[in-house]
């Protein structure tokens, strides 16, 4: 007996990449039916056309040390051939644990550090975590919202998604990074 898809369990949280939905191939009239044939497609198949993914990037106090564009800049999304992640949101929650930052520097979020360290970037927090020692900061770079265009002086196919500072961060804390972004197939 058929069971109806309003009669199915909802799915919680996100779904795993290999997670099958069904899909109507309204280009395919092969199995019977004019308006269609019914196919399975997994989630991971949708992020070409647009899907949000979350993830979360922990950060502890040697890498914030390190982040300098021409150093380690933290790397939030890899590279992957023939694609462009595209930030939507940036939610950082930093935690001071020791010496305040003094170092006024910005931190930065952009495709390849290397190449936009000074200007080149999609957004920044100007003097992130400046005179912070202790306790829970929370930021957002809401890239939605904005009126900011930014020019990559190269492809950003096939590039990373990072983050970094314009100089070197000198305080004592971390942080978890959480980005939401789409990937577009070129």
């Amino acid at each position: 007996m058929a069971t109806k898809l309003t009669d199915l369990a909802a799915l919680g949280g996100t779904p795993a990449a290999d997670d099958l939905l069904t899909i109507v191939d309204v280009s395919d009239t092969t199995g019977g039916a004019t308006a269609g044939t019914s196919k399975k497609i997994t989630y991971a198949n949708l992020g070409a056309g647009g899907i949000m993914t979350q993830i979360a990037t922990t950060v502890n106090n040697a890498a914030v040390l390190n982040m300098k564009y021409d150093d380690t800049p933290i790397t939030l999304v890899a590279a992957t051939a023939g694609k462009i992640h595209v930030p939507v949101s940036v939610t950082i929650v930093a935690t001071g644990a020791g010496s305040a930052e003094s170092s006024s520097d910005d931190l930065r979020l952009g495709w390849d550090a290397t190449t936009s360290a000074a200007s080149d970037y999609i957004g920044a927090f100007r003097d992130f975590m400046s005179g912070i020692s202790s306790g829970v900061t929370t930021y957002n770079m809401n890239l939605t919202n904005t009126t900011t265009t930014t020019a990559f002086p190269a492809s950003a196919v096939n590039k990373p998604l990072q983050l970094w500072c314009n100089d070197v961060f000198n305080g004592g804390w971390s942080m978890v990074v959480y980005t939401t972004y789409h990937t577009i197939t070129v």
